[in-house]
């Protein structure tokens, strides 16, 4: 495992945070944890029931908002990253950010047709793919070089806390105004609080070059077709893709696991998982900064490996809530980071909104999927044994990619 140095990498954190890019951490941060790939997502179980009962929909119907969202995230994540690369991530977020309100206020004022309900978690998701990591590690891979890993780390740990606390909130405004409200609520703390934070603390170097001349520098890395014609991003690509499925597979359905298992407070140990989300967010981004890449994925995917297994044979529902956790928050770190160490700045939208196109994909299958398992036959085990072997195997394929090019002083090891 190759190892860097532990004293300039802290002081690259505190430089680089200096010269001005701790706003984008803060930036980042705020825009993960109000954007679509949380927000959406961690809130959805909390609107079922009520929409349910007021449209007579199935819980199915209300749940199917995710799989056009998967669509729509799939069909227009190059488009994302390449408005990225052209017009730069402060404006596309600033844009994406105002999509997101928009289609949230769609969900609110649904009139009643199932279809117009996915139809709008659809538009949404076309509209917002900009409030994802795709713009918030954009902008955090150009301000950090020495220290990206704990940046990125540190930002993308939005996602965790919207699953601690955007369900209780949620709730309670459900409660106390009805769900239609409640979503107009949500809406407006995009406008208020994550709108505000982007335009005032996300400015890329690039963006900044006319005030910041001596923090600005060329962008260096590979054309978007060196890319594509090189074996890792498809190496990545793959690895990644069949993590995703064992993951996304797994969270939404430890739930149903645990209590299938005859696990009392399974809402408990559900809770325990988001919150190791947060703790594989920094923890990932720590090592990453610290040791190569490719030997931190064996580490935080192919241990937690050993979570499915002991969900399969019903053993520590605890540990493996946690371990399932910790990979989860660790796959948004190692993918932005390797994107940007084996590809460069130069097309990085493009390259990383690919990856992510795969991972959202993955993503929505292995839900899916786990329960397709459950209901053929008869049990969780036969996918749990299968993620168990993706996540291994995802981890040790990535010690393929080798190692990372050189494209300037800064990014060396």
């Amino acid at each position: 495992m190759t190892k860097q140095s532990s004293s300039a990498t802290e002081g690259g954190f505190l430089s680089e945070s200096k010269a001005g890019g701790w706003k984008v951490v803060v930036a980042s941060l705020v825009g993960v944890t109000l954007g679509l790939s949380a927000l959406p997502f961690y809130t959805l179980g909390v609107f079922a029931g009520p929409i349910a009962d007021e449209f007579g929909w199935s819980r199915a119907d209300v749940q199917s908002g995710l799989l056009f969202s998967m669509i729509a995230t799939v069909a227009f994540a190059g488009v994302t990253g390449w408005m990225i690369d052209r017009f730069g991530a402060r404006a596309v977020a600033l844009g994406a950010q105002v999509g997101l309100a928009v289609g949230l206020l769609l969900l609110a004022a649904q009139p009643g047709p199932a279809w117009v309900w996915k139809a709008s978690w659809l538009v949404m998701a076309a509209l917002s793919l900009g409030t994802t990591p795709l713009t918030w590690s954009r902008g955090i891979a150009d301000w950090f070089a020495k220290a990206r890993g704990k940046a990125l780390g540190i930002a993308l740990s939005g996602s965790g806390i919207t699953a601690v606390i955007a369900p209780p909130v949620a709730m309670f405004a459900v409660d106390a105004v009805g769900w239609r409200m409640a979503y107009v609520i949500i809406a407006a703390m995009v406008v208020l609080i994550a709108l505000p934070c982007t335009w005032f603390l996300f400015h890329t170097r690039k963006e900044l070059s006319g005030v910041m001349e001596t923090a600005s520098r060329p962008e260096t890395g590979y054309s978007f077709g060196e890319v594509l014609r090189g074996y890792r991003f498809w190496l990545m690509l793959a690895a990644f893709s069949g993590v995703s499925f064992a993951i996304g597979g797994a969270i939404p359905n430890l739930v149903p696991m645990l209590n299938e298992a005859g696990v009392a407070d399974a809402a408990l140990y559900a809770s325990l998982l988001g919150a190791m989300v947060i703790v594989g967010r920094i923890v990932s981004g720590i090592l990453l900064d610290h040791f190569w890449g490719p030997a931190v994925a064996v580490a935080l995917l192919a241990i937690p490996a050993l979570s499915c297994l002991l969900l399969a044979w019903g053993l520590s529902p605890g540990a493996a809530a946690a371990l399932i956790g910790l990979a989860g928050g660790a796959e948004f770190d190692l993918v932005a980071f390797l994107s940007a160490r084996y590809f460069g700045m130069r097309s990085f939208g493009r390259a990383y909104s690919w990856q992510w196109a795969g991972f959202a994909l993955a993503t929505g299958i292995g839900s899916t999927a786990f329960a397709a398992v459950r209901d053929y036959t008869g049990s969780y085990d036969p996918a749990l044994y299968m993620a168990s072997a993706l996540m291994a195997l995802g981890g040790l394929s990535l010690l393929a990619l080798g190692k990372y090019p050189q494209f300037d002083n800064m990014e060396q090891d």
